[in-house]
């Protein structure tokens, strides 16, 4: 059977049964319900996966489709979803993306009578994306959103792309896709400078391995239908498109698909959206595509997906980024052990930590991440500190750097993130300086040694010998000092 968003789900009753959450009760995403409802989850600490059964469409009636957020949204959850033991630690889940990427596993083509995603088709004048369940995510959302991965295709190679991109629901079969200087604007450009169509469609829905490999960060000439495949474990299904047959392929195992056109010469005003670095992101026009809905295929029952930034579900998907950055890092220094590069603490931040051999190897590391996508503050570590452990970041900043001498800060000549709102140029034409923090302990000197319990004692001590088990038990979790 092949892996999908059910069999996720299934996988979750069996090893997580607390996890997953039904609600029957009618809510109108549209109307920042589903938002307050997982804002008030977050702020209790609890985290499960949240099925909507009786959501609203944007056109206030209950849609026939469901609505589910959180499916990654913790390190349990995309322990499930790639198959891995819950005991691996999060440097070892990157590494894993690592492992898999390594393995790209090709498709297989399926006929559309076989495919699930096709069980629903609404061409034409049939095509409503108003019957959705699409959410307002954040106050002053310019209107309900699709935040899921975007399918595009090199119109030469035919390799394919994903990527997520904001798109704002205008109406029946019109939204906006914000879409900036990367992988699929290049693709889009070369279709407009040919004054061709380009096509497109959009998955609402699949298995968060499928949304993990999505978020793929490598080369442009790598098929990322390939990547998701090693992601997956096995080959993706795919089948081809309503809108573009064999010329856009896309996921047979689907909830939901649409599929459309982003259109040459033509752009459409998006936004504001609350963006994945916590703040408010303002209205765009000139990266904003036209994006014409030709069609919307979907499941019988689909469950559609969506991701509240900056929490939810985004560090969990980032994890092929952070995995894209320790290749790069690793690259330049091998003995590069872990890189922090996802949720918002991390959005424009990279944490590095290494086994340093040589006093230039801090250096080294952070030029190699300084040119990847968009990096503004680059901290580099021994590898005795967590770089997923605020408390552990801040104590060697604190006691292991000397500002005049450990910290460089370049001129204001690096690509700066569209999202960054310090950024002082106008949004389309971003620059930004870059500063490396260099908190590794130097060699050439005596440092002072950590303090530490003696590793004899560590072992000779049994906690449960002078503590009862049932009191260890009802002591509470306190994630206050971590961030979870």
């Amino acid at each position: 059977m092949p892996k999908t968003l059910r069999t996720y789900m299934e996988d979750l009753k069996r090893d997580a049964p607390d996890e997953l959450v039904c609600i029957d009760r009618e809510v109108n995403p549209a109307g920042y319900d589903c938002t307050a409802i997982i804002k008030h989850l977050g702020a209790l600490k609890k985290f499960p996966v949240v099925l909507f059964e009786r959501p609203l469409g944007v056109n206030g009636k209950v849609s026939p489709v469901k609505l589910m957020l959180n499916a990654e949204i913790s390190q349990s959850k995309a322990q499930i979803a790639l198959g891995v033991p819950r005991t691996m630690t999060r440097p070892e889940m990157a590494e894993e993306c690592l492992v898999r990427e390594s393995k790209p596993i090709k498709p297989e083509v399926v006929d559309p009578s076989r495919a699930p995603v096709k069980e629903v088709i609404q061409v034409g004048n049939a095509v409503d994306l108003t019957q959705l369940p699409c959410m307002r995510h954040h106050e002053q959302d310019g209107g309900p959103y699709v935040d899921m991965a975007s399918v595009l295709v090199d119109r030469h190679t035919g390799v394919y792309n994903l990527s997520y991109h904001r798109m704002e629901i205008k109406g029946p079969n019109l939204t906006s896709m914000l879409v900036v200087p990367r992988h699929a604007w290049k693709i889009f450009r070369d279709y407009e400078d040919a004054g061709l169509e380009c096509p497109v469609a959009t998955v609402l829905g699949h298995h968060p391995a499928f949304n993990m490999g999505a978020a793929y960060r490598g080369r442009y000439e790598d098929d990322e239908y390939d990547m998701i495949g090693a992601y997956l474990q096995e080959p993706l299904r795919l089948t081809p498109s309503e809108t573009w047959g064999e010329r856009l392929m896309v996921p047979a195992d689907a909830e939901v698909v649409i599929e459309g056109a982003l259109l040459p010469g033509r752009r459409t005003v998006d936004g504001p959206f609350g963006e994945a670095p916590g703040y408010l992101g303002p209205q765009r026009y000139l990266d904003s595509l036209h994006y014409e809905v030709r069609a919307i295929t979907r499941r019988r029952d689909a469950i559609m997906q969506t991701i509240i930034t900056p929490e939810g579900d985004k560090p969990w998907l980032d994890l092929p980024r952070e995995g894209a950055y320790l290749r790069r890092a690793r690259e330049a220094v091998p003995g590069v052990t872990a890189v922090c590069k996802a949720g918002r603490h991390a959005h424009f931040n990279i944490f590095i930590s290494m086994k340093k051999t040589s006093e230039g190897d801090p250096g080294r590391a952070a030029a190699a991440v300084m040119t990847f996508d968009h990096s503004k503050n680059i901290f580099v570590f021994d590898d005795d500190i967590d770089v997923f452990n605020p408390s552990d970041i801040l104590w060697a900043l604190a006691t292991r750097v000397q500002p005049h001498a450990d910290v460089f800060i370049t001129p204001m000549m690096m690509k700066g993130n569209e999202l960054d709102p310090s950024l002082l140029d106008d949004v389309y034409e971003t620059k930004t300086s870059v500063m490396v923090v260099d908190a590794t302990r130097p060699l050439g000197r005596p440092f002072s040694p950590v303090s530490k319990c003696p590793d004899e004692a560590m072992a000779r001590i049994k906690l449960e010998e002078y503590i009862p088990r049932e009191v260890l038990d009802r002591i509470p979790l306190d994630r206050t000092s971590y961030w979870a």
